[in-house]
């Protein structure tokens, strides 16, 4: 599991967007690394809602060895 929820990530990023201040004061404001939230943003920017959900896919012991 991911450390921080869509929903967290959500209201970062459009705190970041409404307020127009720069990386760093959001980031300090919500305890992140201003990096990760940049991150955030271009992905978010780029591809809307879904790159703030998991990518990450689980597969079985009998496909990775068919593999």
């Amino acid at each position: 599991m991911s450390k921080y929820s869509k929903q967290f990530k959500l209201s970062v990023i459009e705190a970041f967007l409404k307020r127009g201040r720069g990386f760093r004061h959001v980031a300090n404001q919500f305890q992140i690394d201003p990096t990760l939230l940049r991150r955030w943003v271009v992905a978010y920017q780029e591809h809307g809602d879904p790159s703030l959900e998991r990518r990450h896919q689980l597969h079985s012991a009998e496909f990775k060895i068919s593999v």
